[in-house]
């Protein structure tokens, strides 16, 4: 029997009870010569393949952070001992998040005075300590989350292997003409309403790079359902392992008003858990469409891939 490693790694933010308000970031005031920027390509890279990470430079030291869209908590987080190793200054908030398995965890916050990105200087920065574990064969390292992107528009190009930052509004015309479009919801961040062919029922859908299923070479989405669910009952599903029973629905599509998002690979996730997103398009989405997101209006844009 062929056996797999599965590790599913999701934001600890998706179920978010805080009782502490992140300070607002200024990126204006932050970001050096702020009035002549217009875009920033960075090199994205691969950890084992499938978990994007960029290089970042703080205080001296270049370091790798993994690109996770779906963390809401923080601008950047960052381990504790790298934390000990670099001039940073605790603003004394703490808030609470619920991870994807039910587990509690604190997030603690400082203020990290200068992070360089490819030549882009930035200042004092919200950052937060990653108390996250990580499996042995993916690099324990801190993430650059929503929060800061979001002061961006930006496009994640697996491909091509880039991570394109734009200021706020702009919108190459190629995208913008070109380009499937879709309207995202104003909360929870990063979702839209959508349905699955072959069944007529509203789902909502979350977007997130941190959504990854490992099993070699194996990426997939993630539907979250009831253990009764009916959705589950009439699809015809593939068992990944006859010994971890993992159900994999391969080549839905999902469409949300006008818009067709084909072609994709899900893993079925059994869940008696609250959720706020039914659907979460990971690694085997990113995989296949390149992707804009257009943070000034919540828009969507993305093209499929050759």
């Amino acid at each position: 029997m062929k056996k797999y490693f599965i590790v599913l790694l999701f934001p600890v933010s998706l179920f978010l009870s805080s009782c502490y308000s992140i300070p607002k970031y200024d990126l204006e005031k932050s970001m050096d010569k702020y009035e002549e920027f217009t875009s920033l390509k960075i090199p994205l890279h691969f950890d084992s393949g499938i978990y994007p990470f960029i290089y970042i430079n703080v205080q001296g030291n270049k370091i790798p952070v993994h690109v996770d869209i779906g963390d809401e908590t923080g601008y950047f987080s960052f381990k504790a001992k790298f934390l000990e190793s670099i001039k940073c200054q605790s603003i004394g908030g703490r808030d609470f998040s619920i991870g994807f398995n039910g587990l509690i965890k604190s997030n603690d916050y400082f203020i990290v005075n200068e992070i360089d990105i490819e030549g882009m200087k930035l200042k004092n920065l919200v950052c937060k300590k990653d108390n996250a574990s990580l499996p042995n064969y993916l690099m324990d390292i801190g993430n650059i989350g929503f929060n800061f992107l979001k002061e961006f528009n930006f496009e994640i190009d697996y491909k091509n292997k880039l991570l394109i930052l734009y200021k706020k509004g702009l919108i190459p015309d190629s995208i913008a003409n070109h380009w499937t479009k879709i309207i995202l919801n104003k909360k929870p961040l990063l979702t839209f309403n959508g349905s699955i062919q072959g069944y007529n029922k509203k789902f909502h859908i979350g977007i997130d790079t941190g959504t990854i299923m490992v099993g070699k070479d194996i990426v997939k989405n993630l539907i979250r359902v009831p253990i009764e669910s009916s959705f589950i009952l009439k699809q015809k599903v593939d068992y990944l392992d006859g010994e971890f029973k993992l159900k994999v629905i391969k080549e839905l599509s999902i469409t949300s008003d006008n818009s067709l998002i084909d072609s994709l690979d899900f893993l079925i996730y059994e869940t008696k858990q609250p959720k706020d997103r039914d659907i979460l398009l990971g690694g085997d989405f990113f995989f296949k469409y390149d992707v804009f997101f257009d943070n000034k209006n919540n828009i969507l844009y993305m093209s499929k891939y050759n």
